[in-house]
């Protein structure tokens, strides 16, 4: 057994190998470093005014996100997909607080307060949709810009974690029935 960190969250990981992918914040498997490799300071880096906006915009849309999977994840016509979303909440979260450090600021206090999501799984999810391609390509701009190499590789990183729950949505939308 070896020990893992991701150089994403900075989560600890246990196993014979590292994951295909970060079960903290999903990121790729090529972010998990040996923990004797991982940089306690990874996270202590000067930013600039734009990539703090760009921080705050996207601590913003992950505590929407997590929140709103929250909600999801509590509705009872779909234990299947309510598991799926719960988990994604998780994920959003992580990603929530991984920003927040960046910054320098405490997570959101509601962060894992259920936010408000409608009975229907199909406007649900696709609202969903509409919220990963939002933040899929807002932290693909943003990483494109950013000038301090951490943040460029934490923003690149979850715009492709976001990529993925896109695909994760289409899927959800054919357990559904949606159209």
């Amino acid at each position: 057994m070896n020990f893992y960190r991701c150089r994403i969250c900075g989560e600890t990981f246990l196993g014979t190998d590292a994951p295909n992918r970060c079960p903290f914040c999903g990121a790729a498997a090529d972010y998990f470093v040996p923990t004797t490799d991982f940089p306690e300071d990874i996270n202590n880096v000067q930013i600039t005014e734009l990539e703090r906006a760009d921080l705050d915009t996207a601590i913003e849309l992950e505590r929407g996100n997590a929140r709103f999977y929250r909600a999801l994840g509590l509705q009872k016509a779909d234990p299947k997909l309510a598991s799926a979303y719960k988990r994604l909440a998780n994920v959003e979260a992580e990603h929530c607080s991984v920003f927040c450090k960046l910054a320098g600021v405490a997570k959101p206090s509601d962060l894992l307060e259920p936010g408000f999501a409608l009975a229907d799984w199909c406007v649900n999810i696709a609202d969903s949709l509409a919220r990963e391609q939002k933040a899929s390509a807002f932290y693909a701009e943003a990483a494109a810009r950013a000038t301090t190499p951490r943040i460029a590789e934490v923003l690149a990183a979850v715009s492709a974690v976001e990529r993925d729950h896109i695909a994760l949505d289409r899927v959800a939308a054919g357990m559904a029935g949606c159209k």
